[in-house]
């Protein structure tokens, strides 16, 4: 095949391969779901089935190999001398391709009701009264409050099996939702959110369920949602699929999900890059092909969006050019797979690319955001490229006394909802290039132009003050600070936690290498971390 596609040869190859990829997954998940049959001639007829996929895929690539334009029309000029012999091979090498029949994994468990306590976070009124009997019929003990912090503390203590919030319920609902998600004592209880839309800054996704259903229904989606297998689910590895073709879609999170991972399915650039902004995810499969944006356009922005930029993706195309491959690697791709694939190949090029990017990638293994290392060469570069920008350094003061007083892992959740409020935030008030980094424990690193930073830090400051006072048990918040020791074993008091932000800008001293910028920030940290509260710090104020 030419280097070179003629796009009008491109969407030949699209229109061509595309259902046979289809065909040709359907046909390997039958052989999957089916080869502990009963009955022998099934396994025969599949074999048959699949052999003739091989065939036909084999047969279309040498149409296309000789495809060519001419007058505005496609013409296949092929010898027949040529297509006899080309045919031979093909039906020798399918027979030889068919692969054994893989032994299924156990089909997951019928969903089943389970009794639980199910605590409701939603406005009185008569719909949360009905709501609460229609559940209570299912034999589940019902909680009800109609304040969010409330809802927060007992769900603390009484750690429900569901918990569904309105968040219309109150103002506080916009910073508790996230951190009934993300607090240890909470982030394993199944959460359902009524509403249509989900909110900014989830780190982990609740099911949504429509408020113009009657409370009727909506009890019976709660009822359905305790079994443990819907919520098994939610803990799996989360994978995006794009692909405009919503058969190879399906049969490919089928595939998937069979294989342990969550998935989630758009169909075109624009919403793959929508949903990226909104939400992190594992790994993303990018078909080329799609109808709004180029494959290689959106590859490049989920390249430049912070929640994505560190995402696995691998390219999915009908087109099996080397000049494809590398232009897609070098766009920042970390493999490719040609249609029609093998499924158990898929499979183990996914869990290859999330081993691989797990142990090279550099994120934070606590936020997935960037680590030193992408942290030094994004500061470099800009330096490098002679451009303007500041940088933000972030640290979370009394951190340490409430990590010794809460412990680690609720101490990691508030590394988390800072994380998501600097991500939110640059993606808000931001350029698209800006960068968010972690440099480890409480610190981050922020990077954009210098006429946005004290929009983003006033921003920053809001929401972590908003959140703060949610991270501490109900007396403490109450007294405002916690009891602990200091770095000498003495008896002291510790606010609630805030943030101290340092701004250094190459637009008040240039910065000539990378260990200036550190220097630069350490010198005016000193006088934010004396200001009681939140506070950011700019150079030469």
């Amino acid at each position: 095949m030419n280097t070179h596609v003629p796009p009008e040869i491109d969407q030949l190859i699209h229109a061509v391969m595309s259902p046979l990829t289809s065909i040709h997954s359907t046909a390997q998940l039958l052989q999957r779901c089916l080869s502990t049959s009963e009955h022998a001639q099934v396994g025969i007829l599949l074999s048959v089935l699949e052999r003739n996929v091989v065939r036909l895929q084999q047969t279309c690539e040498c149409f296309i190999h000789h495809a060519s334009i001419h007058d505005q029309h496609i013409h296949i000029s092929l010898p027949v001398a040529y297509f006899n012999a080309e045919t031979e091979h093909i039906a020798q090498v399918a027979q030889q391709a068919v692969p054994q029949t893989q032994q299924r994994r156990p089909s997951h468990v019928p969903l089943v009701s389970a009794v639980g306590q199910i605590l409701l976070l939603i406005p009185n009124g008569t719909t949360s009264t009905t709501l609460s009997t229609a559940l209570a019929r299912y034999g589940h003990q019902i909680h009800m409050v109609h304040n969010s912090v409330e809802g927060l503390d007992l769900a603390r203590t009484l750690h429900p099996t569901l918990i569904l919030i309105d968040p219309e319920v109150d103002a506080q609902s916009e910073f508790i939702i996230p951190l009934l998600s993300e607090d240890p004592e909470t982030k394993s209880t199944r959460l359902a959110l009524l509403g249509q839309h989900m909110p900014a800054g989830q780190t982990m996704l609740p099911q949504l369920i429509n408020p113009q259903l009657t409370p009727e229904q909506i009890a019976t989606m709660i009822n359905g949602m305790i079994a443990p297998d819907v919520h098994a689910r939610t803990t799996r590895p989360h994978i995006l699929i794009v692909d405009d073709e919503s058969d190879i879609a399906a049969m490919l999170a089928h595939q998937l999900e069979d294989d342990g991972f969550q998935t989630t399915q758009v169909y075109s650039g624009t919403a793959a890059l929508r949903l990226t902004r909104e939400q992190p995810f594992d790994l993303i499969l990018l078909d080329l092909m799609l109808p709004d944006l180029d494959g290689f356009t959106v590859l490049g922005g989920l390249r430049a969006q912070p929640k994505s930029q560190l995402s696995p993706i691998i390219l999915v195309s009908a087109i099996n050019s080397p000049t494809e491959k590398v232009r897609g690697l070098q766009l920042g791709a970390d493999d490719y797979i040609t249609k029609p694939y093998n499924t158990a190949e898929l499979s183990a090029r996914v869990l290859a690319t999330l081993r691989r990017s797990e142990r090279e990638g550099g994120a934070n293994p606590s936020t997935r955001l960037p680590g030193n290392i992408a942290i030094e060469r994004a500061i470099n570069r800009r330096i490098t490229q002679g451009e303007a920008f500041a940088v933000c350094y972030c640290d979370i003061d009394n951190f340490k006394a409430y990590n010794d007083s809460y412990g680690f892992l609720k101490g990691d959740a508030v590394i988390k909802r800072t994380a998501q409020i600097l991500l939110e935030t640059m993606s808000n008030l931001g350029n698209p290039e800006d960068f968010v980094g972690h440099i480890g424990g409480d610190d981050f690193v922020l990077i954009s132009s210098p006429e946005r930073v004290e929009a983003i830090c006033r921003s920053v400051i809001r929401q972590f003050d908003a959140t703060a006072p949610f991270f501490y048990d109900p007396a403490a918040r109450h007294r405002g600070k916690i009891c602990g020791e200091d770095r000498q074993g003495r008896p002291a008091e510790f606010p609630i936690v805030t943030l101290t932000i340092t701004v250094v800008s190459s637009t008040h001293q240039p910065f000539q290498h990378l260990g200036e910028v550190a220097q630069r920030s350490i010198a005016i940290k000193k006088r934010g971390k004396r200001t009681p509260g939140s506070v950011y710090v700019l150079e030469g104020r």
